[in-house]
């Protein structure tokens, strides 16, 4: 008799995330601080992903301000301070 072989399936577990509903307040700080604050910092400080901020930001219709975005691009305009490297020279006696 030939052997038969058996071929056990494991099905493939898909793993979810749980998602982690925003409360009245995290909501109430989001629209009172994205329009003027940098996005990384606001969502370390509601311990939320940057991608989360964003799409929640997007989706209440915020927007950075003017003056916010302008303040951006005038910190990213100023030139890199040049650090001042002296070099010893060092003198000898022939």
């Amino acid at each position: 008799m030939a052997a038969k072989k058996t071929v056990k399936k494991t099905a493939k577990k898909s793993v979810k995330k749980a998602v982690k509903l925003w409360t009245k307040p995290e909501l109430s700080t989001l629209k009172k601080e994205y329009p003027n604050s940098d996005t990384q910092k606001l969502a370390k400080k509601l311990n939320r992903s940057l991608e989360a901020v964003r799409f929640q930001a997007k989706k209440h219709g915020l927007k950075k301000t003017k003056s916010y975005m302008q303040s951006l691009y005038k910190a990213a305009s100023k030139p890199a301070a040049k650090k001042a490297t002296t070099k010893k020279v060092s003198k000898r006696k022939r």
